[in-house]
């Protein structure tokens, strides 16, 4: 299975050293650009932000669905 997902799943399952879980769960996790941007800002370190930058299953990708995002925003 694929999901997409914001920063707090990645981020938060980072910190506690169980971002393993993600996988096991889903396979591969799709983040958006935006997401990747927060996870990965130099001047504000996060936990994840190595692992989006270096799993494979982690994958980023870009919104072309303005709509649809906006509805999920919502």
């Amino acid at each position: 299975m694929i999901i997409v997902s914001d920063t707090s799943p990645i981020n938060n399952l980072a910190a506690i050293n169980q971002l393993c879980l993600l996988q096991q769960l889903y396979e591969i996790v799709f983040i958006p650009e935006a997401v990747y941007r927060e996870l990965t800002e130099p001047d504000f370190p996060v936990a994840g932000s190595i692992e989006a930058q270096t799993l494979d299953w982690i994958q980023t990708r870009t919104v072309t669905n303005r709509t649809v995002m906006e509805a999920l925003e919502s």
